[in-house]
């Protein structure tokens, strides 16, 4: 008798359990994400790296430029929807320093700028400064203009016997989305 229960029960709550439709067309609607951490720029600094001003009250100066031709790719344009760019700078130049980010076209436009200040070391000793920029909407528009970078530092001093030494470490982080598979 037992087994017979048992039977019975199994086939009462196979009749009455719940069981939602699933709809088959919701596949278009599917979107996948995903975030892909990529290492951006890094370089370490002394003093003989930075150039004299041009003008008697300038400031010791370093730029470089760097080509980053996959964000005015299709396949960038079409599937970033944000980035975030993270920076760490380890100083021990006893004095200020900025740091700028121009992002060019490939005609040399500027169509989006990073920038922040680099906290000064008082006694020597490294001081780090972390600086983040989430970018998104509009301005993810114009970052996806560019295939280059120019990396401005600079220090603001005219002393080309000062000593220290700048460490810049950076990243990004992609967040891609895909909704045509």
């Amino acid at each position: 008798m037992p087994k017979q229960l048992i039977l019975v029960l199994t086939f009462c709550l196979c009749l009455f359990s719940c069981v939602k439709e699933t709809d088959f067309n919701q596949a278009e609607e599917i979107v996948l994400t995903q975030e892909v951490e990529a290492n951006f720029l890094y370089f370490t600094l002394q003093i003989e790296d930075f150039q004299a001003p041009t003008i008697p009250t300038g400031n010791l100066t370093v730029v470089d430029t760097t080509e980053i031709r996959f964000l005015d790719d299709d396949f960038a344009v079409d599937n970033i929807v944000s980035a975030e760019f993270f920076f760490r700078v380890s100083n021990t130049f006893p004095v200020s320093l900025d740091a700028n980010f121009t992002f060019l076209s490939e005609e040399n436009e500027p169509f989006y700028e990073i920038n922040f200040p680099v906290e000064i070391s008082e006694d020597g000793n490294p001081v780090v400064t972390e600086f983040s920029q989430l970018i998104s909407g509009g301005d993810l528009e114009l970052l996806t203009l560019n295939d280059k970078v120019v990396a401005t530092i600079v220090i603001h001093t005219t002393d080309e016997s000062l000593e220290g030494t700048l460490n810049l470490q950076s990243k990004t982080t992609y967040f891609l989305e895909f909704s045509e598979l």
